[in-house]
This record gives structure tokens, C-alpha cells and sequence, in this order.
């Protein structure tokens, strides 16, 4: 039987966030028989959200695979982590959500480098190491600096230079893993987001948005 670990991480600025959204990705890894932890212990001077990666590597020897998680992103659906199985790649991710509306289309065979580090699986496979690596490599520049996005960044930048780490990277509908508040916009989509949450989507991602204000109303 395949194990599994929903994984997910936050500092004490995020902690009551990061707390409420933690008890439905342990609700959901309960559901399916997964292991569930949210790490809260940071190496400080490189922002949280880059250490993600580091987080990975340290634990998926144990497992087939690992779903990652945000501190703000919370489980809505019940889609159990064997339905993204088979696809011989090494991560599965979504196509961000302020991706412009024609990078993803729904279509069978995504391309766009414009994909979200919100929410994905890595996968346990003979090329984990390579791409591990290979993500380390390109976003080290990124780890250290102010602004968003630091993993992400890193990610796209090995998609869009390396071709074997391009090709071991699937995507999804921005709604797969990505779907996000109606209330979330910026300065493209100062309006509406595109593609927003709707009833029965997977996972609810609360970026730029009053976080709080939606748990409550949830």
C-alpha cells in the first residue's frame, strides 16, 4: 500500500491561519489513512515559503509521495491523492491562478511556466534526486530576498531553462490545486480573479485575501 504525507508549514505570523487550515489537511489525511504534519521550526534569514523545498527532501524518503500544502490553503473536496498516480512525473501542480486566462484552457497538455508552488505532490520516483537538485539550483537566488515568489521563481525559472525538468512537471487547471476566493485580485485582475473557487473544488488557497474573515464565514 502506498504511503503518503500531507505536509504543510508556517512561523507564528501565520500561526492562526496556519492552525485552522492544518486541521483540514489532517481531517483529509485522516479520511484516506495519510500521515499529516505541519513543520513550525524555520532556519531564519530564508523566508518560509522557500524552505518548502528543504522540508521535501528531508522526509520523502519515507513516503511515494507528498502533498504540500499551504499554511493558507484549506481542503474544501475529498479528492484522495492516488487519482493524480500513474503519470510517471515527479510533481503535479496547478497553473497559478493569476496565470492570464488562456494559459491554461483546461487542456489536456498544459505548457505554461506560469504555475503555482501553493499546492502540488512530489512524487518518490528514480528522478526525484535530478529535479530536487535541479530546483535547488535555480532557486537559490531567490531564497534570501524580500519579495514573493521565492520557491515558485525557482521553479519556473528550471522549467523554462531545463527541458528534462520541464518534462517531469505536470500541470493542471488553475482549480485543481489553485482554485482561490472570489475576493482575491491584483493589479491584472483588479475585479475578479480568473477561474475562482466554486462549490466542490479541491482545495480553497486564501492568498490575497482577509484570511480570516473567509474561515470565519466558512
Amino acid at each position: 500500500m502506498a504511503r503518503y504525507l500531507v505536509l504543510t508549514g508556517y512561523d507564528d505570523k501565520m500561526q492562526e491561519v496556519g492552525d485552522r487550515c492544518a486541521a483540514t489537511h489532517k481531517a483529509y489525511a485522516d479520511r484516506h489513512g495519510y500521515d499529516q504534519e505541519a513543520v513550525r521550526k524555520y532556519v531564519p534569514g530564508i523566508h518560509p515559503s522557500y524552505q518548502k523545498v528543504a522540508f521535501i527532501a528531508e522526509r520523502i524518503a519515507d513516503y511515494d509521495a507528498i502533498m504540500w500544502l499551504d499554511a493558507d490553503s484549506v481542503v474544501m473536496g475529498d479528492v484522495p491523492i492516488d487519482h493524480f498516480a500513474g503519470a510517471g512525473k515527479v510533481m503535479d501542480i496547478s497553473v497559478d491562478w493569476c496565470a492570464w486566462p488562456h494559459e491554461d484552457d483546461d487542456s489536456e497538455n498544459i505548457t505554461t511556466l506560469s504555475v503555482s508552488c501553493g499546492n502540488f505532490i512530489i512524487w518518490n520516483t528514480p528522478d526525484l534526486p535530478r529535479f530536487l537538485d535541479t530546483w535547488y539550483r535555480y532557486g537559490e537566488r531567490y531564497a534570501s530576498r524580500d519579495i514573493c515568489c521565492w520557491e515558485q521563481d525557482g521553479l519556473r525559472a528550471a522549467i523554462g531553462n531545463d527541458k528534462w525538468m520541464n518534462a517531469r512537471v505536470r500541470r493542471h487547471p488553475r482549480r485543481t490545486f489553485n482554485a482561490v476566493h472570489e475576493t482575491c485580485v491584483n493589479h491584472n485582475f483588479p475585479k475578479v480573479a480568473p477561474k475562482p473557487y466554486r462549490p466542490g473544488d479541491f482545495i480553497l488557497h486564501l492568498t490575497n485575501v482577509d484570511r480570516i474573515a473567509i474561515l470565519n464565514s466558512l
